[in-house]
C-alpha cells in the first residue's frame, strides 16, 4: 500500500482535509505521532511502519528532532506482535510517556511521549480520523505543554465574559500572574527542568479553579484566570490562594528541589463601563508590574 515514508510530514496546520485523505488512506491499522508541543517545529502527522524506527538529533535517525536535550538516537519504536512498543535508548534526558519516565512501555492511543522539548500525541485504532481531528481542534485551543487553554481560547472567553459582564451589569475580574525569576530557572536548571515547573504548577493550580471559571496560558511563563461574578476583594483572596499554593512546596527535576513563586496583579470591573478585553488586560498586567516592582511573591490589586 502506497503512503507517507517514516519521516514523511505534512507541516502545513490548514492542510487537514489532505491529512485526512492520507489517514483514510492508510487506516486503523498503522501508527501516528501527531507533533503537539512545540508547534513551531512542525505540527503534522508523522505516520509509523510496522518495523523500528528511531528517534534522535543525529540526522540518521528516522524521526529527527532538532533539539539539543535530545539525545542523537534517544529511542525507539518498534511495531511487535501487534503492537509499538517505545524504547529508551539510554537517552540523556530520558524519555516520558504521559508525564512518566520509562525506559519500554507498548503505547496506547492517545498517550502523549516527551522527547526533549518536544511533546508528541500517539493515535491509532480504527477511528484514527475522528482522533485526529480531536486532536488537531484541541491544538487550536490548548496548549500543547501544560494542557490548559491557550491565548486564543483566553482572548475569546475574556471577550464573552465581558460583554456579559456589561449587559446585565455584574462583576467580573481578571487575574495575572507569573513565575519569578522563570529564566533563571531555565538558564541554572535547564529547559526540560523549566518545562517541569510550568506543568507542575498549572496542575497545582487547575485543581483550585471551578468550571465556570477560565485558567489559561498566555505567554511563556504567564498565566490568566478569568473569574466571573468575582469582586475585587474575592479576586484578591482567589490570587492569594495561587500565590501560597506556588510556594507550598518545591519542583523536584532531576533530584534538584526547584522553589517557585509568583507574582500577581488583579484586575476588575462591574460591567458599567464600556471596557474593551485589552483595557481590561492592561490594567491588571500593570498590577502585574506592581507586584514585580515591590518585590514579587506578593499579589497587587
Amino acid at each position: 500500500m502506497d503512503g507517507p515514508k517514516p519521516t514523511e510530514r505534512l507541516d502545513d496546520p490548514t492542510q487537514t482535509r489532505l491529512q485526512s485523505t492520507f489517514l483514510k488512506r492508510l487506516g486503523g491499522q498503522s501508527g501516528y505521532l501527531v507533533r503537539i508541543h512545540p508547534i513551531a517545529l512542525g505540527d503534522g502527522v508523522i505516520a509509523l511502519p510496522k518495523s523500528r524506527v528511531v528517534v534522535g538529533r543525529d540526522d540518521d535517525c528516522d524521526i529527527v528532532l532538532a533539539d539539543h536535550d535530545v539525545s542523537r538516537a534517544h529511542a525507539s519504536i518498534e511495531f511487535k506482535i501487534g503492537a509499538y512498543i517505545l524504547t529508551d535508548l539510554g537517552s540523556t534526558n530520558g524519555t516520558m510517556v504521559n508525564q512518566k519516565k520509562v525506559k519500554s512501555t507498548i503505547l496506547k492511543s492517545g498517550d502523549f511521549l516527551h522527547v526533549g522539548k518536544s511533546i508528541l500525541k500517539f493515535l491509532r485504532g480504527d477511528d484514527i480520523e475522528r482522533q485526529y481531528h480531536e486532536t488537531v481542534y484541541s491544538m487550536m485551543l490548548n496548549d500543547g505543554l501544560t494542557g490548559i487553554p491557550n491565548r486564543r481560547y483566553f482572548q475569546d472567553a475574556l471577550q464573552r465574559e465581558l460583554t456579559r459582564s456589561q449587559r446585565h451589569k455584574r462583576p467580573l475580574s481578571l487575574v495575572l500572574f507569573d513565575i519569578d525569576h522563570f529564566k533563571k530557572i531555565n538558564d541554572t536548571c535547564g529547559h526540560l527542568s523549566g518545562d517541569l515547573v510550568l506543568r507542575e504548577l498549572t496542575d497545582r493550580i487547575r485543581a483550585t479553579v471551578r468550571r465556570d471559571e477560565v485558567f489559561a496560558r498566555v505567554g511563556g511563563e504567564e498565566f490568566a484566570v478569568i473569574l466571573p461574578e468575582a469582586t475585587l476583594e474575592q479576586a484578591a483572596l482567589f490570587a492569594e490562594r495561587i500565590r501560597a499554593l506556588a510556594e507550598s512546596k518545591t519542583v523536584l527535576a532531576e533530584d534538584r528541589e526547584i522553589p517557585v513563586t509568583v507574582s500577581l496583579g488583579v484586575a476588575y470591573t462591574a460591567g458599567e463601563d464600556a471596557l474593551s478585553p485589552e483595557s481590561l488586560y492592561d490594567r491588571a498586567d500593570q498590577k502585574l508590574y506592581e507586584a514585580k516592582q515591590s518585590g514579587r511573591n506578593r499579589v497587587a490589586s
